[in-house]
């Protein structure tokens, strides 16, 4: 909920994307590549983070030489967060391309954490890649698979969606994976069907996987089963082909999923997952089966969403302050018509 969090309430304040746009170089990192570096002189900026984070996901300033100025997990109020900035950019000043003490509070600034001290390591930071070595920020994808985008949102009671999209309950976008095999495995059932036949389970799964509100964590089909407990899945997909090479789909989907008892959490989560939907669209074909030339689909149906409340440390109590709260994130308890809309084209 973290990263979802600070989008929504601290990088949504006009006041404090003013401030960062005049004074900083805003760069949003994946937090798999900090709890594990990768390659290059990137890598080592992802190691000084790695080395002096107070948890898995935070906000954090550095300075030229990859050196840590501030960590902070939350602010006292709203007005804290411009002052953090301040306070960022004042340390900044002092030590611009040069070693420091690593700062850090769990709530700046009524609640500051020790330091971690400087290691004496600069780092020489190029303006640019060598031609050799990937970006960690750029999306990986296998050989022969096909990208594709879903978009959900949020709907009222009379059918309007619902305006607040920097909220990741109310509008997501994401990105899928059609793999070589997911392909291989619709050509062929394509090819040997006479009339209407199931898809093959691994391309409806990655459909389902990918459709659902809110973050990460409350994945319903794909998320983490260590901290997670899937608790229906219900996924049948169905295609007709006709002679143009179209396969007109349909199908239905439910699945839910809750937080595992016991398990030992970053924020003590407690949340529960439903999504019900009913799909339809189609897939076209290239000739003779070589390939898929594109895919839309729709889902439409209900989704229902629980996060917080008794036995967490997440309450409604703290929207009263929400980025005194921004590792666990706001109280959720959603029920409300949802759409997604899945594209796929052969570039």
């Amino acid at each position: 909920m973290f990263a979802g969090a600070a989008r929504e309430v601290v990088f949504s304040n006009p006041e404090v994307i003013k401030r960062v746009r005049k004074d900083f170089i805003p760069v949003a990192l994946k937090a798999a590549n900090v709890q594990s570096p990768p390659a290059g002189k990137e890598g080592e900026i992802y190691k000084e983070l790695l080395r002096t984070r107070p948890a898995a996901q935070g906000i954090c300033t550095m300075n030229s030489a990859g050196k840590v100025i501030t960590w902070s997990l939350s602010f006292d109020n709203e007005a804290s967060v411009l002052q953090y900035l301040s306070h960022a950019r004042k340390r900044f000043a002092n030590a611009p391309k040069g070693d420091l003490d690593a700062e850090r509070f769990r709530r700046f600034p009524s609640v500051k954490l020790q330091d971690v001290p400087g290691n004496g390591l600069l780092l020489q930071i190029p303006n640019r890649h060598p031609k050799d070595e990937q970006c960690p920020g750029e999306l990986r994808q296998a050989k022969g698979s096909l990208k594709g985008t879903i978009v959900g949102r949020a709907f009222d009671g009379k059918g309007q969606p619902l305006q607040g999209t920097r909220s990741q309950d109310n509008y997501v976008e994401d990105v899928l994976e059609i793999t070589a095999n997911m392909k291989s495995d619709l050509l062929q059932a394509a090819r040997n069907a006479s009339g209407r036949f199931p898809l093959p389970a691994s391309l409806a799964r990655e459909f389902v996987a990918n459709a659902y509100l809110g973050m990460l964590d409350v994945n319903p089909l794909g998320g983490d089963r260590i901290r997670a407990e899937l608790l229906t899945q219900s996924i049948e997909f169905w295609a007709e082909k006709n002679e143009t090479g179209r396969l007109t789909v349909g199908g239905s989907s439910k699945v839910s999923a809750k937080n595992r008892e016991g398990i030992a959490t970053d924020a003590g989560r407690k949340w529960t997952h439903l999504v019900d939907l009913k799909w339809h669209g189609f897939i076209d074909l290239e000739p003779e089966y070589k390939g898929i030339r594109e895919i839309i689909l729709s889902g439409h149906g209900n989704e229902q969403l629980k996060w917080g409340g008794p036995g967490s440390r997440v309450s409604p109590d703290a929207a009263k302050n929400p980025v005194a709260h921004l590792p666990s994130g706001r109280w959720l308890n959603i029920s409300s018509p949802v759409r997604y809309w899945i594209t796929a084209k052969k570039s």
